[in-house]
Order: structure tokens, then C-alpha cells, then sequence
């Protein structure tokens, strides 16, 4: 894996020499103007080492550097100090910051390179347990999922992230942010201890966290890892925000936001329908259905079923999987309902509001088993789904109605069942488990 280096400097020179002497070397390099920029590119990819300059307009390397530091997603990364200044004052200044070295400009090359190596080395020899937590880092992780794609069995790795957390730690500061991550990680060893399924469970660093199980597991275990969470990062809160239901603050770009309560999203891959070249590439598409789950605004998780080479996934290992059901609806408390109740019977379900997430959620090619159409949704959601029982007749379709709304002339073109408004979820459940045939669930 190649090592990420982030660089701060607001003197175009300076930065086009340290990179061609970086990539020359063989690292990858990433550069920011200011200390706003690092602060921001530096949560986003998380880099191997950050050279900052202390000079810089709109925040200095001191203050970026301390943001850095009390960041928990950031305060393990090696930073040196790139200054002008040699006063023991200044050096000090930087160090108590939380700087692990510095060089002054100009710079010895040779001596530049010596510094970076001995702190990358000393970076990868740090402790495999994230002390926070305690739980293995990125390191034992890397080296159980590599474990686990020579052996014969096939395994799923979760891939856990919070959703608004960085809201979160600017309302209420880094220590009760470190109370969220700590509760995401006793809800995972509370669902594993004395499972006897061999799961792992490891804390990528910050707000990331991994889980390695088996693909039977994926449902049961992730719907109870949101369930848990949303329930108990409530008392995390203060009551007036909770009762508002929402963080005031700014996003990255300074763009002034309400932000809600503090959400999970699960990007899940296994190996049980298509084989992976390395760990890179498992972790990779986790990734990718990590960022699939965060287009819902709720806690969600996703699970990438593609096969290898786009073959037929046979009989056997689809029984081994719930059916996936989709809610498409407008109403947030009616969709909120139908996934709760879905849910809690053991199906797997995603959720989407309008035409423009329905289309984001069909391009991943899930095989879905049920679509439940609200027929208040826009007119738009009718092609689609159309064309997606065109293409898999095996595909199901429930129409939610109400007694105001006549049926959108899309619903007569698709062949449905009807669900009258209002309706007990039991009435739910019961007509969608006559409707997906029992040996498919």
C-alpha cells in the first residue's frame, strides 16, 4: 500500500519541490495551501505523515496542528514542523503543539528524507491496539482479513462509520466525542462475545471501525448493531438538541447546516459470491457500500452481493441469504415504520424517498425480492421500476394506497399488489410473507 504524505504551504515553490522529492521516493503526496485546507484533507483521507508549514494565512501550522491533535481520527498521524524560524522558542512553541519534529528552510534533502523514514518507521511500530478503544487497529486487521482469504471459509467484513460525528465533536468537544466511538465499540464486543462465530472485531482509527464475520451473520448483526446505537448515542446528547432533533453548525466547506443525530453507516462485502484479487480490493468495495449507505439520511447498512464475473448466483448459497426488500415512499415516519417492522422479521430492506435515490440504489444491480411503492411518490419512480420487473420478473411489487390518491396511471403497466392505507404493520408483515415464497427467505 502506498505511504500518503500531506503537505501544508502556502509558497507554491516550496510545495513543487517537496513533492518531485517525495514522489521521487516513491510516496504519494498531497498538497494543501493553508491550514484550513490540511485540517479538512487530512480527516478525509487520513495520510501517513503531515508536513506543516507554521507560516501560513487564514490558520497558522500551530493551531492546525492542535485541531489535528485533538481530532481522534487524526491525532495518531506522525506531523513535522516545516519553518522558517529556528528560535528555540518557536521550535518549542511547535512541539507543544503536538509537533513529533521540525525542519527549517531551506531544507537538506537528504536530511528531509532521513527524518520522514524514521518516522514512518516508528509510526508502523507503534502499538496494534487502538488505546482508545483497545481494540486492534488497521494493522492486525489488515493481517486477519489476509488470513481469511487463503482459508477456504467464506467471511463478510463490515465496514462501520458515524454519520455526523464531526458535528458531533464540534458541539461537545473531543471528550464526549471519544464517548461515541467508545459506545460503538462495546456494542460490537457486546454482540460477539460468546458467539463462538471466530468474528474480529477492529478499530481502523477514529470514527472507523471493522467487523469480520460470516455471511449468515450479515442481517442479524448489523440490524442489531443500528438498533443498539440509535437507542443509546440518545443519552449522548443534550436534551434540548435532542428534542430539536438536529446539531446547528457548519459542513466542511463553511456552509452553515443543521446536522442530525449521529447515524451508522455499514458498507458490508463478502467473499461468498465472487472471489478478491487481495485485501485491498475487500476493503476497497466495502468502502464503496459504505458510501452507498450514507445516501440515507438514517443509520443503514449495505451489502455488495455481485458475483465474480457477473455469474448466476446459484440455489444454495441465495438460501443462504434474506431477501432484499425496497421502500420507496415520500412519508419518513411511514418508511421509518415499514423498515422497523421489516426489520425485526429478519429481512434485509433499504429505503429511498424520490426518483433520483431509487435510480442510485437500481444502478448497484441488487437482486431484489419485494419493491413497496407508496403511490404518493412521484410519477418518475414508475418507469424505473418497470423496467427493473422487466428485467427481473422474479421481482414483486406492493402499492401502498390511500383512499385520496387515485393510482398513478405508471402502477397499471406493472404487475402489483395492493396494500389500502391505514394498516397495521402485522397486516405488513403478514402479506409480505405471502408474497416472497417461503424457500427464498
Amino acid at each position: 500500500m502506498t505511504t500518503q504524505i500531506l503537505i501544508a504551504d502556502d509558497e507554491p515553490a516550496v510545495r513543487q519541490l517537496l513533492e518531485l522529492v517525495l514522489r521521487t521516493q516513491g510516496y504519494e503526496v498531497l498538497a494543501a495551501n493553508n491550514g484550513d485546507q490540511l485540517i479538512r484533507m487530512a480527516q478525509e483521507i487520513i495520510p501517513d505523515l503531515v508536513i506543516v508549514d507554521l507560516m501560513m494565512p487564514q490558520m497558522d501550522g500551530y493551531e492546525a496542528i492542535r485541531q489535528l491533535r485533538n481530532d481522534t481520527r487524526t491525532a495518531h498521524i506522525p506531523m513535522l514542523i516545516l519553518t522558517a524560524k529556528s528560535s528555540p522558542d518557536d521550535v518549542v512553541s511547535g512541539f507543544e503543539t503536538g509537533a513529533d519534529d521540525y525542519i527549517t528552510k531551506p531544507f537538506n534533502i537528504p536530511e528531509l528524507l532521513a527524518r520522514i523514514k524514521g518516522h514512518l518507521r516508528r509510526a508502523a511500530q507503534m502499538p496494534v491496539s487502538n488505546p482508545l478503544t483497545g481494540l486492534p487497529g488497521n494493522i492486525l486487521l489488515t493481517e486477519e482479513i489476509k488470513h481469511r482469504l487463503k482459508g477456504d471459509n467464506p467471511f463478510a467484513l463490515l465496514y462501520i462509520d458515524l454519520d455526523n460525528f464531526k458535528a458531533f465533536n464540534d458541539t461537545y468537544g473531543p471528550a464526549r466525542g471519544d464517548r461515541v466511538i467508545r459506545l460503538v465499540a462495546d456494542i460490537l464486543v457486546e454482540l460477539t462475545s460468546g458467539s463462538g462465530n471466530n468474528d474480529f472485531i477492529g478499530h481502523i482509527g477514529g470514527d472507523d471501525f471493522a467487523m469480520l464475520t460470516t455471511p449468515e451473520q450479515i442481517d442479524p448483526i448489523c440490524s442489531q448493531i443500528i438498533a443498539r446505537f440509535d437507542e443509546r448515542v440518545r443519552t449522548l446528547y443534550d436534551a434540548e438538541d435532542l428534542e430539536r432533533g438536529f446539531l446547528q453548525g457548519v459542513d466542511r466547506q463553511g456552509v452553515p447546516r443543521h446536522f442530525p443525530i449521529t447515524s451508522l453507516s455499514i458498507g458490508v462485502v463478502t467473499n461468498l459470491y465472487r472471489s478478491f484479487a487481495d485485501h485491498e480490493e475487500v476493503t476497497r468495495v466495502a468502502a464503496e457500500m459504505k458510501r452507498f449507505a450514507k445516501q440515507q439520511p438514517i443509520s443503514n447498512y449495505a451489502v455488495d452481493v455481485r458475483s465474480t464475473d457477473d455469474q448466476v448466483i446459484d440455489r444454495e448459497r441465495r438460501q443462504s441469504i434474506l431477501p432484499i426488500i425496497l421502500i420507496v415512499s415520500p412519508d419518513d415516519a411511514l418508511r421509518q415504520m415499514m423498515v422497523g417492522g421489516l426489520r425485526n422479521e429478519g429481512y434485509r430492506v433499504f429505503e429511498v424517498a424520490g426518483e433520483a435515490e431509487l435510480h442510485a440504489l437500481l444502478a448497484q444491480e441488487y437482486e431484489l425480492a419485494l419493491v413497496i411503492a407508496d403511490t404518493r411518490t412521484d410519477a418518475l419512480v414508475w418507469q424505473p421500476i418497470t423496467t427493473l420487473q422487466q428485467q427481473y420478473p422474479a421481482t414483486e411489487v406492493l402499492a401502498i394506497t390511500t383512499r385520496e390518491h387515485n393510482e398513478p396511471p405508471g402502477l397499471s403497466s406493472i404487475r402489483h399488489h395492493s396494500l389500502p392505507m391505514p394498516f397495521r404493520i402485522e397486516q405488513l408483515v403478514d402479506l409480505v410473507a405471502s408474497i416472497i415464497p417461503q424457500h427464498d427467505r
